[in-house]
Parts: C-alpha cells; structure tokens; sequence
C-alpha cells in the first residue's frame, strides 16, 4: 500500500499559518472520519476558540499530565491525540486529579482544542498500521479485514441539448461527481450517448427547445456520470440549476461496486524469512525499545504475518482462517487470546501498545510541518511503563 504521509509534494510557498478549520479538514483527509470504528470517538473533541489561527500543533499517544504540561510550556493551541481524552459521554466534568477528562477540561480553559484520529488513522492509507508495516519493510503488503468506509456510489444521468453539456457537466464536476478510482486519482469521469428526446409541454410551460403543446423531437445526449453518497444532492442541485430545461429529467441509480478502500489491520510478507528470535531482536532495533515478548518457538521460521497496531484482540485470528500467516505482531494481547493463537499455531511477536502506536505519530508530524511550515508541529512519545531490569 502506498504511504500517503511518504509522498513528496512541494510546500506551499510562504503558506499562511491555517486556522483551526484548515488543519481539521486536512486530518480528516489523511484518516477519513467514517472509516473509523462505530464504538471510537474521533474528530474535534473540543474547541474552546471557535477558529483560531493555529500557530502550535502537539501530537501525542494520551493525554497525561505530562503532555498537559508540555502543552502549556509551548503554549500550543491543537493538541491531536491520537487516544481520545474524552471517550463516554460524560455526566459530570468536575477538574479533579490528572485523568485525562480533567486535564482536556484545563486545556479546554486555556484555549487549547483537541482532535482525536484514532482508529480513523489505524485504517487509513499511511496510517498507523502503514507506518508499522514500513518499519518492518514488509512487502505485499493489503489490508486484513475488508473495508468499512467506502462511500455508497450512484449513476447520475441526464439528457441535454449537445450545445449545453460542456456547460452541465462542468457543474457537476465542481461538486465533486465523475471521481473514480483508488483516492479518487481520476477525475471529471463521464460518458455520452447521442439520441432523440420527445415532450410535449402543456400551456403553462416555457420549453427551451419547440414550443408549448406541441409533440417535439430533438437530438439530445445522454450524458452520465458517478456521484459519492456525500455529493449527490449537490450533484442535482448543480444539475438542475446548469440545465436548460425547465423541467430535466435524471435518473439515479445506486450502485453495487465493491468495496476497495483499506480496512483494520494489515497482512504481508517479511523481506527474507527470519526466526522468530530474530525477528524479536529486529524488531527492538527498528522501533528503538529495550525489550518485546514472543510466544512460540524462537527457532521457527517466519516469512509471512499479519500486524496490528494497539491491542490485536482476536481480529487477526479471524483472518487466519482466510489467509494463513505465520506470525501475529501487535502491541499486546489478553491472556486468553494470546492461549487461543497459540492453540491455532500461530506465533505472536508482542512490541508494547505504546511501541507499536508511537511511529505514525512523527509521520504525522512530518506531514503536517511540511504542509505548514509556519507553525511548531512537534511529536510527543512517552510511555507511561518503566522497564526495571536485574
């Protein structure tokens, strides 16, 4: 999978510093908010300013009062977290202690807003499960589970007058019709029949070809194109007002194309097959951590695996029986889940829930200083567990 943090466009130049509505609008295009899980609480969290100009961006794991307090010694006005501070509704908000609802209520005071991506940056394209993939130089590398956000597609066609479908179709491509394709890299997608029409209009009409209460015969082209869900009233709105006619007739018909966008997890191939011990040590070199755990034999051979970022719960237990792999990594794992991949065969490689979260978020920092070059954007890695060897 391509890494969408990875790519190299040009900075803009001298670009302005954004206001908050700028840098939400951007994330939400790097980790689209519908892909995220139905239990997660992603997006804006809080917004204390309305639309301020942001001139400091922290990115960390949680908020804890560690990252509290660098937030206020850099006086930064977005915090994006990637854990959501603020998860279940909450009844009562009374500041007391270091949770991370209070501290969220002392940014809140301070003029700080929060934005959480979460599992909306796990599944995303150069997201967190992307990142690690990177990291361990995984090759063929395809999304575990099949995708949960893919936009419902419709056809939008109509019938014009040959002279006016330039004039229509620019309409409707403004609104964001006629995009097909992986990240929608094909633009202003159309196809035109030519043909005849017939109407009649009654005494009360004002046709724009012929006249009232007279059968008329015209050439006329069928002109049809994809609309998402999320621009298909703005599709007929745009339709409706380009069109000549005083009445156009279209039609919309859903459509059952299947869907291709990433899902959660990802699977892959190692570069060239390592034993699991080894691996265990590639893996502390390449995330710079002092220690993983592995269960299995450390003298087996590994040459394919499934990864997920965070707690892997037994989601990758359920893609086995699809697609068998040789090995699990992940943060961690419950006792019992981690009996059931053992009783399957199936080695587990565990980094840490922090370990294995913490690389997407200097990725995002990269991208986001490298849009705007005018603010601070800094990552922020601590990890509440303290290793105590001897």
């Amino acid at each position: 999978m391509s890494n969408k943090f990875g790519r190299s466009e040009p900075a803009p130049r001298l670009a302005p510093k954004p206001r908050l509505s700028d840098v939400v609008t951007h994330l939400q295009q790097i980790a689209p908010l519908t892909a995220a899980e139905p239990w997660d609480n992603v997006g804006l969290l809080t917004s204390p300013c309305g639309n301020p100009m942001v001139h400091s961006v922290l990115i960390a794991l949680d908020l804890t009062r560690t990252v509290w307090a660098d937030c206020c010694r850099r006086k930064t006005n977005l915090l994006i977290c990637y854990h959501p501070p603020i998860f279940k509704p909450l009844i009562k908000w009374i500041p007391s202690g270091d949770t991370a609802e209070s501290l969220a209520m002392k940014l809140f005071h301070a003029g700080t807003s929060i934005y959480s991506p979460h599992t909306a940056l796990d599944v995303a394209e150069g997201g967190t499960n992307d990142v690690l993939a990177a990291t361990f130089k995984l090759k063929r590398v395809r999304s575990m589970t099949a995708s949960r956000s893919a936009e419902p597609q419709f056809k939008l066609l109509t019938f014009v007058p040959a002279n006016a479908v330039e004039t229509v179709a620019a309409a409707l491509f403004a609104t964001g019709a006629g995009c097909i394709g992986k990240n929608s890299r094909y633009t202003s997608c159309s196809f035109r029949t030519p043909g005849e029409g017939t109407f009649r209009g009654d005494e009360t009409t004002h046709p724009a070809v012929g006249k009232k209460g007279r059968l008329e015969v015209v050439p006329e082209i069928r002109w049809e194109t994809v609309v998402g869900q999320s621009v298909l009233g703005a599709a007929i709105d745009a339709l409706q007002l380009a069109h000549p006619y005083e009445e156009p007739a279209y039609d919309v018909i859903p459509l059952a194309n299947p869907q291709t966008g990433p899902g959660m997890g990802r699977l892959g191939e190692l570069s060239e097959p390592m034993r699991l011990d080894h691996l265990a040590q590639y893996a502390k070199r390449r995330l710079r951590i002092p220690h993983v755990q592995i269960a299995g034999r450390a003298d087996g051979l590994m040459r394919t695996c499934a990864l997920v970022a965070g707690s892997g719960g037994k989601m990758a237990l359920d893609a086995w029986h699809k697609q068998p792999f040789d090995v699990l990594i992940t943060g961690e794992l419950k006792h019992h889940d981690l009996l059931a991949y053992r009783a399957a065969g199936i080695n587990v490689l565990l980094l840490g829930h922090a370990a294995s979260e913490t690389p997407v978020l200097s990725a995002l920092a990269e991208n986001l200083q490298h849009h705007w070059p005018m603010i601070r954007v800094t990552a922020t890695t601590p990890d509440p567990l303290t290793l105590v060897l001897g």
